[in-house]
Protein backbone atom coordinates (compact mmCIF):
# COMPACT_ATOMS: atom_id res chain seq x y z
CA UNK A 1 0.00 0.00 0.00
CA UNK A 2 1.30 3.45 -0.93
CA UNK A 3 1.23 6.01 1.82
CA UNK A 4 0.00 9.46 0.88
CA UNK A 5 1.88 12.35 2.47
CA UNK A 6 -0.12 14.50 4.83
CA UNK A 7 -1.23 17.91 3.73
CA UNK A 8 -0.11 21.02 5.55
CA UNK A 9 -3.61 21.30 7.03
CA UNK A 10 -3.49 17.72 8.32
CA UNK A 11 -0.07 18.28 9.88
CA UNK A 12 -1.35 21.49 11.49
CA UNK A 13 -4.44 19.72 12.90
CA UNK A 14 -2.25 16.90 14.26
CA UNK A 15 -0.09 19.48 16.04
CA UNK A 16 -3.16 21.25 17.43
CA UNK A 17 -4.61 17.95 18.66
CA UNK A 18 -1.33 17.12 20.40
CA UNK A 19 -1.32 20.53 22.06
CA UNK A 20 -4.96 20.09 23.09
CA UNK A 21 -4.25 16.68 24.62
CA UNK A 22 -1.32 18.09 26.59
CA UNK A 23 -3.49 20.96 27.83
CA UNK A 24 -6.46 18.76 28.74
CA UNK A 25 -4.15 16.38 30.61
CA UNK A 26 -2.95 19.33 32.72
CA UNK A 27 -6.57 20.43 33.11
CA UNK A 28 -7.53 17.02 34.48
CA UNK A 29 -4.81 17.26 37.13
CA UNK A 30 -6.04 20.74 38.01
CA UNK A 31 -9.64 19.46 38.23
CA UNK A 32 -8.53 16.93 40.86
CA UNK A 33 -6.99 19.68 42.99
CA UNK A 34 -9.97 22.00 42.55
CA UNK A 35 -12.36 19.20 43.48
CA UNK A 36 -10.50 18.56 46.72
CA UNK A 37 -10.68 22.30 47.45
CA UNK A 38 -14.43 22.45 46.60
CA UNK A 39 -13.80 25.10 43.95
CA UNK A 40 -16.81 24.36 41.82
CA UNK A 41 -16.78 27.65 39.92
CA UNK A 42 -13.25 26.97 38.64
CA UNK A 43 -14.20 23.37 37.80
CA UNK A 44 -17.08 24.71 35.72
CA UNK A 45 -14.77 27.14 33.91
CA UNK A 46 -12.32 24.39 32.96
CA UNK A 47 -15.17 22.07 31.94
CA UNK A 48 -16.51 24.85 29.70
CA UNK A 49 -13.12 25.21 28.00
CA UNK A 50 -12.79 21.45 27.46
CA UNK A 51 -16.36 21.28 26.15
CA UNK A 52 -15.66 23.99 23.62
CA UNK A 53 -12.48 22.43 22.27
CA UNK A 54 -13.16 18.69 22.36
CA UNK A 55 -15.56 18.70 19.46
CA UNK A 56 -13.03 20.33 17.15
CA UNK A 57 -10.97 17.15 17.41
CA UNK A 58 -13.88 14.74 17.05
CA UNK A 59 -14.05 13.97 20.77
CA UNK A 60 -17.82 14.34 20.92
CA UNK A 61 -18.23 12.17 24.02
CA UNK A 62 -15.64 14.37 25.75
CA UNK A 63 -17.75 17.38 24.84
CA UNK A 64 -20.84 15.72 26.33
CA UNK A 65 -19.07 14.72 29.55
CA UNK A 66 -17.54 18.19 29.95
CA UNK A 67 -20.97 19.77 29.44
CA UNK A 68 -22.47 17.57 32.16
CA UNK A 69 -19.50 18.40 34.39
CA UNK A 70 -20.04 22.10 33.84
CA UNK A 71 -23.65 21.80 35.04
CA UNK A 72 -22.80 19.51 37.97
CA UNK A 73 -20.16 21.99 39.13
CA UNK A 74 -22.58 24.89 38.73
CA UNK A 75 -25.03 23.01 40.96
CA UNK A 76 -22.17 22.12 43.35
CA UNK A 77 -23.24 18.49 43.11
CA UNK A 78 -20.16 16.91 44.65
CA UNK A 79 -21.00 13.27 43.88
CA UNK A 80 -21.88 13.89 40.25
CA UNK A 81 -18.89 16.21 39.79
CA UNK A 82 -16.57 13.48 41.10
CA UNK A 83 -18.09 10.89 38.78
CA UNK A 84 -17.84 13.15 35.73
CA UNK A 85 -14.22 14.10 36.42
CA UNK A 86 -13.44 10.38 36.56
CA UNK A 87 -15.36 9.70 33.35
CA UNK A 88 -13.67 12.57 31.53
CA UNK A 89 -10.25 11.44 32.72
CA UNK A 90 -10.90 7.89 31.50
CA UNK A 91 -12.26 9.07 28.16
CA UNK A 92 -9.30 11.36 27.48
CA UNK A 93 -6.80 8.64 28.39
CA UNK A 94 -8.55 6.19 26.06
CA UNK A 95 -8.51 8.69 23.19
CA UNK A 96 -5.05 10.18 23.61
Amino acid sequence: MVSVPKTTDEIFMDELRLEFMETVTRNLIELEVLFEENKFEEIGRIAHDIKGTSGIFGLDQGTDIAKELQFAARDENREKTRDLIDRLNKYIKENN
